[in-house]
């Protein structure tokens, strides 16, 4: 096994929020296997995809079109996607090629499941 081996699993956070988490390299021979994790996410009905890129070491054209095609798919159906990542290589890609104004991006799944998942309702201080 190298360092670089390409990985993913989905995983579904509640009924509004599901999970892709991505390692490796994610170029021409990858992308449609993150293509077809975004559909199986987006199938279990989520409103909201995430795709965890912080493991990522390398992305190509390729899969940046598979995440601009993928985004503008679940927006059409009402839903959307959103990346997570901090590294500085892939930040740049997305920047230098103006996809920061297509796809939302926060620099940790801490802080996307801040702002995505729901509160609990609370009744006086206690879970509803």
């Amino acid at each position: 096994m190298y360092l670089d081996e390409f990985r993913t699993a989905v995983a579904s956070l509640s009924g509004e929020l599901a999970l892709i988490s991505v390692s490796g390299e994610l170029d021409l021979y990858t992308a449609q296997r993150l293509q077809a994790r975004i559909d199986e996410a987006g199938a279990v009905g989520a409103d909201t995809v995430i795709v965890d890129l912080s493991e990522v070491s390398f992305i190509d054209s390729t899969a940046l079109a598979v995440l601009v095609q993928e985004t503008m798919r679940l927006e059409g159906r009402g839903s959307s996607l959103v990346l997570v990542t901090n590294d500085p290589r892939t930040k740049r890609v997305v920047e230098v090629t103006g996809l920061n104004r297509v796809l939302r991006t926060y620099p940790t799944l801490q802080d996307a499941l801040a702002e995505l998942a729901p509160e609990p309702q609370t009744l006086n201080g206690a879970e509803a």
